[in-house]
């Protein structure tokens, strides 16, 4: 008996063998495994209860297929469980939404098939939570589709291509650049790509051979075709692409359109190296400082003016200015540092200290403050013309035009004292007359008649001693004699005093009624008005309708005074210098450097004011003021 118990009991265990082994691989399983009879679980391993959140006793014999399945998707589990109890199909792999004992939705691989347990149908299978494959998946259909977005609607062209010139992709802007309707027009057209698209098939060489060196290529520029035959400019970007063992599998990038970038650059260098000519070539200086007074830039004409010879430019780039002695003696480098503080300034034959300490040297300098982007001042252009020769010929002149000023304003009082003279003459030689036919005829002697002619001859006497009286206080007068002066008559006497026969000036002296008198020098309003006015008839030569207005006003503490022309007018450029001593557009000979000058001393001394408005081609006015007197004309 001991030997079949022993035999029984052998046989028993070999048969729980495999019972005990399933077990063991269910319990350590990374799968859910489970039974399914009756809807109901009647058996599930731990790995299951740990994918649904539930303990093993919590899900066995308590919950069946429906409490773990998400409602929208428990049709179809609840079809695929009938099918295999009714044996319809043996087993079956699909996926479905489950529900956690939290709440929380998961993603469930389930695969099952049909048995029996107990003599009746079931289902056993196993469960495998996705829910990261299909979180993984979903991402990665998003970056394709996010990448297929910037790959399709890219403005910039995107490619793939091999080393031997095959293209894998071509996104449509790439087609366009191209002269392409769609990328498969362009893909299906390649047969070589370098020698249909390259300008240079040696740049698609050296474009290949950098990526197999470097990996990697930057604003690589080179000229391609277009399918019509045009060409176009572009930049690309690319970088090798290798396989697991290190060989390249295809380069990709992107290309850029740069053909308008190029012609701008081409007009820009051209424009440049015409401006460069301009200013290698100009006769004046034209050189650069920057914020803190150093050159930057200068053109060869500088080196000739500042006396450093032909490499003046290599001694000069980067030496302060603002610091150099010479400049600073001479007076420049407060006006370079006031236009580097953003003052735009003009100076007329400014005397000029070179490196030498040489002064006989004149110049007329501009300077215009450089700005930036931000509106800061970064430096200063400056335009130097040498005016030596200018300012030399001027001194030389300048003795001859006091001679000639002298000889204008002696024939001027030549003219005031002729009529007088004249009177005197000819009233002396009736007064004569008067006394010889007393005393050879015998005539009565008409007292009242030679009293008349005495007293004539006085007058004009007086003032033959006037004019030459106010011909001497030009140069020995210590002061003005400031008095009451009737400007109206004043004006018809100065109008008067002048022929406009000879050269056809239609004259208009449009004087205000009851004009109080003003309060300056009688002598001095006389010679600015014969000043202006002769400048007038200068200004109106060869005119046919020549004409000059003279008007006054009175304006309040002020008056008036304006006298115009339709002359030639005075040029823009030249307004600011009319009043300086000695300038003149005019010939020598004519004797004009002093007028306005004089002009615009004697009305400051008399507490007026002088200024002008001109138009080239349309005439000149000045507008003159002098204070108000008390009297009344």
């Amino acid at each position: 008996m001991q030997p079949e118990r022993t035999a029984r009991k052998a046989a028993d265990k070999k048969l729980r063998e495999p019972e005990v082994l399933f077990g063991d691989l269910a319990r350590k399983s990374l799968v859910g495994i489970y039974l399914i009879q009756d809807g109901i679980f009647r058996y599930a391993n731990s790995r299951m209860g740990k994918i649904f959140g539930y303990t093993v006793r919590e899900i066995v014999n308590r919950k069946g297929p429906e409490d773990l399945v998400l409602p929208e998707d428990w049709p179809l589990v609840d079809r695929n469980i009938s099918k295999r109890v009714a044996g319809k199909i043996r087993g079956i792999n699909y996926e479905f939404r489950g529900v956690r004992k939290s709440g929380a939705v998961i993603d469930i691989e389930a695969y099952g098939y049909g048995t029996t347990y107990g003599g009746r149908p079931a289902v056993i299978g196993t469960l495998l939570d996705i829910t990261r494959k299909k979180q993984s998946e979903l991402l990665l259909r998003q970056a394709e589709e996010l990448y297929r977005g910037i790959f399709e609607n890219a403005i910039e062209g995107i490619f793939q291509t091999t080393a031997d010139g095959k293209v894998i992709a071509a996104n449509p802007a790439l087609a366009a650049m191209l002269g392409f309707d769609y990328p498969e027009d362009f893909l299906a057209s390649i047969t070589d790509l370098t020698r249909q698209h390259y300008v240079n098939p040696a740049v698609r060489q050296d474009f290949v051979a950098i990526l197999e060196r470097d990996g990697l290529l930057k604003g690589f520029e080179c000229e391609l075709y277009r399918k019509n035959g045009e060409t176009i400019w572009v930049v690309m970007n690319a970088r090798t692409i290798r396989d697991e063992k290190g060989g390249i599998r295809y380069f990709e990038g992107t290309i850029q359109d740069i053909t308008d970038q190029k012609k701008a650059e081409d007009r820009l260098l051209a424009l440049n190296e015409f401006n460069r000519a301009i200013i290698d070539n100009a006769p004046f200086a034209i050189f650069t400082l920057d914020g803190q007074g150093r050159f930057t830039s200068v053109n060869p004409a500088l080196a000739e003016l500042s006396g450093l010879g032909p490499r003046a430019g290599e001694k000069l780039i980067g030496f302060n200015w603002l610091r150099n002695p010479y400049t600073i003696k001479c007076g420049l480098a407060r006006y370079i540092l006031a236009g580097l503080k953003g003052e735009p300034f003009h100076l007329w034959d400014f005397p000029y200290m070179n490196y030498r300490g040489d002064r006989n040297i004149f110049i007329d300098f501009s300077g215009v403050p450089l700005k930036g982007k931000d509106g800061g001042i970064e430096g200063l252009l400056c335009i130097i013309e040498e005016t030596t020769d200018r300012v030399k010929t001027r001194a030389k002149l300048m003795q001859e035009t006091k001679i000639s000023a002298i000889g204008r304003l002696a024939a001027g009082a030549a003219h005031e004292l002729n009529n007088p003279l004249a009177s005197v003459v000819a009233f002396a030689e009736i007064a004569g007359g008067i006394l010889e036919s007393h005393r050879e005829d015998g005539e009565e002697l008409d007292i009242d008649k030679l009293a008349y002619c005495l007293d004539v001859i006085q007058q004009q006497s007086f003032r033959c001693k006037n004019v030459i009286a106010d011909l001497l206080s030009l140069s020995h007068r210590e002061g003005l004699e400031i008095a009451d002066v009737e400007l109206n008559p004043l004006i018809e006497d100065v109008l008067g005093s002048m022929d406009f026969t000879t050269p056809g000036i239609t004259v208009v002296a449009d004087l205000a009624p009851s004009l109080p008198a003003a309060r300056a020098d009688a002598s001095a309003v006389r010679q600015v008005l014969a000043n202006l006015i002769h400048n007038a008839i200068d200004a109106l030569e060869g005119r046919l309708d020549a004409a000059i207005r003279v008007r006054t006003r009175p304006g309040g503490k002020v008056l008036n005074i304006e006298i115009e022309d339709n002359g030639i007018g005075i040029p823009d450029p030249i307004m600011e210098k009319i009043f300086e001593p000695f300038f003149t557009t005019k010939e020598a000979k004519k004797g004009i450097g002093l007028g306005l000058a004089l002009c615009c001393e004697f009305l400051e001394s008399m507490r007026g004011t002088i200024r002008v408005e001109s138009k080239p081609g349309s005439g000149t006015t000045f507008f003159l003021t002098l204070p108000a007197g008390n009297g009344r004309g």
